[in-house]
């Protein structure tokens, strides 16, 4: 049996995620293949969650800093 996607995403970086999430969203049937274990795995592990741009408290974070200087 073979199964039919309308969208394949390749790479589940956060570009990646949120593309599947869109396609998603957007009834689309979507497969997403990335060479990890772990969707997501170089976003997981890459430091206190500054490079989730789906993070509000990043936003806030970066914004009260540049007011500072």
């Amino acid at each position: 049996m073979t199964e039919q996607f309308d969208v394949i995403v390749v790479g589940a970086g956060a570009a990646g995620m949120m593309s599947a999430i869109e396609a998603g969203k957007r009834g689309r049937k979507v497969l997403l293949v990335d060479h990890a274990k772990k969707i997501g795995e170089k976003i997981r592990i890459s430091g206190g969650g500054r490079c989730n741009f789906t993070n509000i408290h990043t936003c806030l974070l970066y914004t009260s800093d540049a007011a500072d200087e």
